[in-house]
């Protein structure tokens, strides 16, 4: 079929009135087609940009080649997938052909022959109409719009870079300055028209809370357009120093004389001023911050323009220079060097870490050499184990120094699975005000994700679309499991008997997972705790829920204030808060030979696996420091979270502690972060856990309760005796509340079985509780209850075993199963 003819028009609710006249109108309807949205997802952090998606502005500057200018900022500095939305919303991906390294203006090509209904225009660029009081149309995607129209006239054009408390930062340009109120986003790489319909400057930025925009002037742009349309690459060239405009009274201050400026305006009658050096990068020798540019090449240096020009055409070679320095002349020559070279074209990424060198703009404004190291753009699962924070430098793997991409994989490849290495580095983001080189231990992980160097091809090189090449590095071979000693075995001497005789039993926790695979875990993928080892011959260690969330992760176990050993999950309870972890065999058996103390804990059976109010025990643990301390504790109550008192529900999937007695202290150790609690034998009567709940301003907290060991004792003997046979736990797929029985007998009318109150009333009674009985309070969908148990039924009994505790449901479940229950 035949395409319908294609006319220019004016956007949907744009009039002649709306958009400034009559002519405006013509110049926007002719130009409307070469203005396109545009979508750019960064695809991995890079610099300050995170990985996330955005949206900005871009116009058509050479239909037949299909480019499209923009920002800098929207175009990205890293790895990007981008599409383009033009006129008649159609469609088209696009590739990044060129980001200026310094100005804050980019290049997207697509293919004109994709088009299929947007009539195809361009827009010219004409940097000499940039003039002040012209009337101008800046025309975008401002605000999340498709497309806003908004009216200002130039004010100035002689403005320094805006500055932001950002890395990047303009530098060696005028900004033009309107009140065109372009804050919104969206509208960055907008083009700034004149009534010629023509471009004359570059939507760049805006001040929040005012009307001010800020245009960067198109030179360089056209001096880069002129390159690629010939598709050679574009030289650009660098003297590491960063200039600003000065009038020339502020420079009379710093040392300029009245010669000089006569000079000057001898030249140039409308000058003004010159331009000062304001910042320098490590490398530059030569030039000083306060030195004033009195001659470039021997010719008067007024504009940014002229300074550009000499150093683009002098790459790779010298220019002269005559300076101002504290009123001194001085005659000089700064090498030139090429100034893609200093901007990171490759990355390395180990799982969620991604590091890439300073480059030039971080060095710049942290005042570090360019081989200073390896910028820490994403912090994943390696570095995290380190504790640095993004926007780090790594300096050292080990002892050897890693200025480029190449030799930070060099330095990696060789450490195998689960091996600390020393890395050293500086926190970037607080380097102001420390400058310390820190030192400490990162874990590599090679289990979920290889070692990877990205490496870009084409691009500011040689005049083609970019385009990322991964490599992927050979995994090392594997070593043998060694316990990472941290102190010389003896255990404890002296002090507490109670701490003498448990420090061998407990056990520190360290959990770590990567934040993808977060399935009942913390957001951050990392959580710590304690533990208490129940089989000192296989290494099992019970612990909880908040220390080992869930078994996809890496558990580390510090035992006895020790040594350190990996270990696995066995078992985490679907339903309480409870886990079992076996430490890793060979590097455990390595433990026992080197005669570390290891001892199982002894646990309470019987009558004395219960607890019961008003007894006292003794809390023995781990404080915040790490030290294992004890205290004799009250229990204040035993009963199952109700009503009130039960544990919140979660606003996302993630584990919620149900159906079971919890056991309160009158007097929790304050500083207490994980333990046991036992008599005075040291004989383990419960674990004291940590509880992850949500509170009612949906904060996450952590609480502290006892889990008696009547609870847990059946697990761990069942774990023993087979260490191998996955543990199964039975469920009725329904969450439980007490209720008094008193207030039960009042609707029940004499109902209720008189051996049921009579075996509720001797539990609750040697337990020194109110007679409570169980009520069913929430059904799981589709579980095994549904249909046959209803909200607000009472349970009696399971299996003709009178139910009076959630333990005894326990019980009750645990001999149906023994009996061929779970197989009929």
């Amino acid at each position: 079929g035949v395409l319908p003819a294609k006319r220019p028009r004016l956007a949907d609710s744009v009039t002649a009135a709306s958009a400034g006249g009559g002519e405006w109108a013509e110049v926007i309807s002719q130009l409307q087609p070469a203005i396109v949205a545009l979508k750019v997802t960064t695809v991995r952090s890079f610099e300050e940009d995170p990985a996330s998606t955005s949206q900005g502005t871009g116009f058509v500057v050479d239909q037949v080649r299909g480019l499209i200018l923009t920002n800098r900022h929207i175009t990205g500095v890293g790895p990007v997938r981008a599409t383009a939305t033009f006129d008649r919303h159609e469609e088209l991906e696009i590739e990044v052909l060129y980001r200026d390294p310094v100005h804050d203006f980019g290049f997207f090509r697509y293919d004109p022959a994709r088009l299929r209904l947007t009539r195809c225009a361009g827009i010219s660029l004409d940097p000499q109409g940039l003039r002040v009081g012209a009337e101008v149309r800046v025309i975008g995607n401002d605000a999340g719009e498709k497309l806003q129209i908004l009216s200002g006239t130039i004010a100035r054009i002689d403005r320094n870079v805006p500055e932001f408390n950002t890395i990047y930062n303009d530098e060696n340009t005028f900004y033009a300055g309107a009140g065109a109120g372009t804050s919104g986003g969206g509208s960055s790489g907008s083009p700034v028209l004149s009534k010629e319909g023509r471009a004359i400057a570059l939507n760049a930025a805006g001040q929040e809370g005012a009307a001010s925009a800020f245009f960067l002037p198109l030179d360089r742009v056209q001096y880069a357009l002129g390159f690629l349309q010939a598709g050679l690459p574009v030289p650009r060239g660098t003297c590491l120093a960063a200039f600003l405009f000065k009038p020339f009274d502020e420079l009379m201050r710093v040392g300029l004389h009245a010669r000089h400026e006569l000079e000057v305006l001898t030249v140039v009658p409308d000058a003004t001023g010159l331009l000062i050096v304001d910042s320098v990068l490590c490398e530059q020798q030569v030039l000083k911050a306060g030195d004033i540019l009195l001659r470039l090449e021997d010719k008067v240096c007024t504009s940014f323009v002229e300074l550009e020009q000499v150093l683009d055409s002098k790459v790779g070679g010298d220019a002269r220079v005559r300076i101002c320095r504290g009123g001194e002349e001085i005659d000089c020559e700064v090498q030139v060097r090429v100034l893609h070279d200093l901007i990171p074209r490759s990355f390395v990424e180990l799982g969620l870490d991604t590091l890439h060198a300073i480059g030039y703009h971080a060095a710049r404004r942290a005042h570090l050499p360019l081989d200073a190291g390896m910028y820490l753009a994403k912090v994943g699962y390696v570095f995290d184990s380190l504790g640095c924070g993004r926007s780090s430098l790594i300096t050292y793997v080990g002892k050897v120094h890693t200025p480029t991409a190449e030799a930070l994989v060099k330095a990696l490849a060789d450490i195998p699975h689960r091996q600390y290495f020393q890395v050293s580095w500086y926190e970037l983001a607080d380097f102001r005000r420390d400058r310390t080189m820190k030192t400490g231990f990162a874990k590599m992980s090679r289990a979920w994700f290889p070692l990877r160097l990205w490496r870009c091809r084409g691009g500011a090189m040689d005049g083609t679309p970019e385009r990322w090449e991964a490599q992927d590095i050979a995994v090392p071979p594997p070593s043998p499991p060694v316990p990472a000693a941290l102190a010389a075995p003896g255990g404890f001497q002296g002090g507490d008997p109670l701490v003498r005789r448990l420090s061998a039993s407990l056990v520190t926790i360290r959990f770590r997972t990567d934040r993808r695979f977060c399935t009942e875990a913390s957001p951050n993928g990392f959580s710590e705790g304690a533990g208490v080892l129940v089989d000192a011959e296989r290494g099992l260690v019970l612990t909880d829920r908040h220390a080992v969330p869930q078994s996809l992760g890496d558990v580390e176990v510090t035992i006895a204030g020790a040594a350190t050993v990996d270990a696995e999950v066995l078992f985490v309870h679907p339903l309480h808060n409870l886990a079992i972890i076996r430490c890793d065999p060979e590097a455990y058996r390595e433990l026992r030979r080197a005669k570390v103390p290891l001892r199982a804990a002894s646990l309470a059976k019987g009558a004395r696996a219960n607890l019961r109010p008003g007894e006292d025990v003794h809390f023995v643990g781990y404080d915040n420091q790490g030290n294992v301390f004890s205290n004799r504790v009250t229990v204040a109550a035993c009963y199952l979270p109700s009503g009130r008192d039960e544990f919140p529900l979660w606003d996302f999937p993630r584990f919620r502690e149900r159906n079971m007695d919890i056991v309160v202290l009158a007097d929790t150790p304050e500083d207490a972060r994980g333990g046991v609690l036992c008599d005075s034998s040291g004989t383990v009567r419960a674990l004291f856990a940590a509880f992850d709940m949500q509170d009612s301003d949906r904060h996450e907290s952590t609480e502290a309760y006892g889990i008696a060991a009547n609870l847990f004792g059946p697990l761990v003997e069942r774990v023993r005796q087979q260490p191998d046979v996955p543990l199964e736990v039975c469920s009725l797929d329904a969450e439980l509340t007490a209720i008094d029985v008193a207030t039960l007998a009042k609707g029940a009318h004499g109902q209720l079985p008189k051996a049921w109150l009579k075996a509720v009333g001797q539990r609750c009674g040697r337990l020194g509780q109110v007679a409570r009985a169980l009520r069913v309070h929430r059904l799981m969908p589709i579980g095994v209850s549904e249909g046959r148990l209803r909200s607000g039924d009472v349970l009696l009994s399971v299996g003709d075993q009178p139910i009076t505790c959630c333990l005894d449901l326990e019980a009750a479940l645990a001999t149906w199963q023994a009996v061929g229950g779970a197989s009929s």
